[in-house]
């Protein structure tokens, strides 16, 4: 689970986004409070956004330490 967590975690805050938007954000839009409500998506968009490139960039870091801890080891085996 922990390989794919860029992409369940956006997922999870865009369905969490999307709930907030329409029941919080109707009654924004009805009392007229436009720039807020935008404000607000723009905003959330913005973080999920962020968000999956950060994590990717965290997996494809992990991902090359465990390859250089790997071939760390092989190649003090091979000196043996």
């Amino acid at each position: 689970m922990r390989k794919y967590k860029y992409i369940w975690l956006p997922t999870l805050l865009f369905i969490y986004f999307l709930f907030m938007t329409f029941h919080f954000g109707l009654d924004l839009l009805r009392a007229g409070e436009n720039m807020r409500f935008w404000a607000t998506v723009g905003a959330e968009t913005i973080v999920i956004v962020a968000l999956i490139f950060f994590l990717k960039k965290k997996e494809r870091l992990r991902k090359e330490r465990e390859d250089d801890i790997a071939n760390n080891q092989n190649d003090s085996n091979d000196l043996r």
